[in-house]
């Protein structure tokens, strides 16, 4: 019996190989989602005004887009290819993304030979309202006590006190003393004066 040649046994062999060599490379020629951002499953504090994702192969600007949808389920934004960079697709809603869950729909068709992948991440927007500081001051103001004025103090007018009739005759009766006690005093010294004399006029002159 003749034996199979050795190439004949290999040729197979090296199919099997080739085969499980191209296998992988056909499953990776899909354009998949790299990164996502906001990234999957996460909560971003911060305004969120684009949405993007990085893939792993360059994607056709045609049949490829980038859907963001609200927890309603209604479309807020939507984007395609980015011209800078065609393995990253873009969308920016009109506004600020409001707080919710959001989930992103992306949709590729792969430069490379066309290939269709699809796909999905969500995030939650929790965005910290910041009072404007118009609405800071005017509560600081509405908070602080109002100072309520104090009428001032009323003056009463004061009534000049009038000199009482009793006050004022005793000053002019004691203006009178005064002036009468030293005529007094004068008259009884001339009086005292005048008896002397008399008397000295009534005794006897004495004889030489």
């Amino acid at each position: 019996m003749s034996r199979p040649s050795p190439t004949r046994l290999l040729g197979p062999w090296l199919l099997a190989v080739v085969g499980g060599l191209l296998v992988p490379s056909l499953v990776v020629a899909h354009s998949e989602l790299q990164t996502p951002t906001p990234a999957d499953k996460s909560t971003v504090t911060t305004p969120i005004t684009t949405v993007s994702g990085a893939f792993t192969e360059s994607i056709k600007k045609d049949g490829s887009s980038l859907l963001v949808k609200d927890p309603t389920g209604t479309t807020v934004a939507q984007g395609g290819v980015d011209p800078a960079d065609d393995k990253v697709m873009t969308a920016s809603p009109t506004t600020p993304l409001e707080n919710g869950t959001y989930t992103v729909q992306w949709t590729t068709i792969s430069a490379d030979d066309g290939d269709l992948a699809r796909g999905t991440w969500t995030f939650t927007v929790a965005v910290v309202a910041t009072p404007s500081p118009t609405a800071t001051a005017a509560a600081s103001a509405s908070a602080a006590p109002t100072a309520t004025p104090t009428a001032a103090p009323t003056v009463a007018p004061t009534t000049a006190a009038s000199p009482s009739p009793s006050g004022g005759g005793s000053d002019t009766s004691g203006g009178g003393s005064d002036v009468i006690l030293p005529i007094v005093i004068a008259l009884v010294v001339l009086g005292a004066g005048a008896a002397y004399l008399l008397s000295r006029r009534g005794r006897p002159t004495p004889s030489a």
